[in-house]
């Protein structure tokens, strides 16, 4: 739109529509004209054949103009696109089979070592005893005369021995570790209850650690002097009772238990004894026996009362 110039003294002091023209597109001004101060742009319209582009529109517009021509860009689509993902195939590796062949082989046979054992050769018994003893060791070489007799006992060390009662026979048993004959000897317990059981006669003994017998074992040691001079006084203040076993031999030896598991053998006529634990020997006291066995029981040596 084109504004023609008017002369400024008819201006007033609002705003005035001067004149108005429509161009039309693709036009020429030919001649200009002042007619009562107005211009009249005289116009002529070129008609033009018609462009390819009004025969067959395209996708664009082509417009004939001084400005770079922009070509538009779609958008990327707003749908994700999957990628692919590849998976490797297996592949197999097929191992050879090599073809069976028979090779000859030396057959072999396991070494073996043969460990030398030592095992216990078993001796032949000459007779099959009655009865079994109540020990493992000493395991004498003939059999019982009778099977073992579990009772009440009494034990009791002294200076210079042993003393043990055994219920079953009421008799006492002495073993000396002196070097006088008889080298042990059994006497019969004359000891009631509710006797007197100790003598303050030998109240004060001689030594610390020493003691005077009591009950079955006191009345003994007070009457018998030579029995008390041989075996002394006792190291242990109290007796102590247990359960005693008792087993004589074939050829007439003792065998008698202790509290402690040895296990004393008393040989006939008292001229020896011997103390045996689990693992063997321990000592023996008197000379030892060569004369044979003996048959029966040993002597029941009496207790001179007074």
């Amino acid at each position: 739109m084109l504004a023609s110039c008017a002369d400024t003294r008819e201006v007033a002091d609002r705003p005035r529509l001067i004149a108005q023209n429509t161009l039309v597109p693709a036009t020429m001004v030919s001649a200009s004209a002042t007619t009562s101060g107005v211009t009249t742009i005289a116009e002529a319209t070129l008609v033009q054949p018609p462009t390819a582009e009004i025969q067959s529109p395209l996708e664009m517009v082509t417009v004939e103009a001084e400005f770079l021509l922009v070509t538009p860009t779609l958008p990327p689509s707003k749908t994700p696109t999957t990628t692919p993902t590849l998976t490797p195939t297996p592949t197999v590796t097929i191992s050879p089979t090599l073809p069976a062949t028979a090779t000859a082989m030396r057959l072999l046979l396991p070494t073996s070592v043969i460990a030398s054992v030592t095992a216990p050769v078993p001796v032949a018994v000459n007779q099959v005893c009655d009865s079994t003893w109540f020990f493992i060791q000493p395991r004498p070489d003939n059999c019982p005369l009778n099977p073992p007799s579990a009772s009440q006992g009494v034990y009791q060390t002294f200076q210079n021995g042993y003393m043990v009662w055994v219920g079953s026979q009421d008799a006492i048993y002495v073993l000396y570790t002196d070097r006088l004959f008889p080298r042990w000897q059994v006497f019969r317990d004359f000891f009631e209850e509710g006797m007197v059981e100790d003598s303050p006669e030998y109240a004060n003994a001689p030594g610390p650690g020493l003691w005077q017998p009591r009950r079955g074992f006191g009345m003994l040691w007070r009457s018998n002097t030579a029995v008390r001079q041989r075996i002394g006084w006792g190291t242990i203040e109290w007796e102590q009772p247990f359960s005693v076993q008792v087993q004589t031999a074939s050829d007439g030896v003792i065998f008698l238990s202790r509290p402690d598991g040895v296990i004393f053998s008393l040989f006939p006529q008292g001229n020896q004894w011997q103390e045996f634990s689990s693992t063997g020997m321990i000592s023996i006291e008197g000379p030892v026996n060569t004369s044979g066995a003996y048959g029966g029981l040993p002597p029941i040596y009496p207790t001179n009362l007074p």
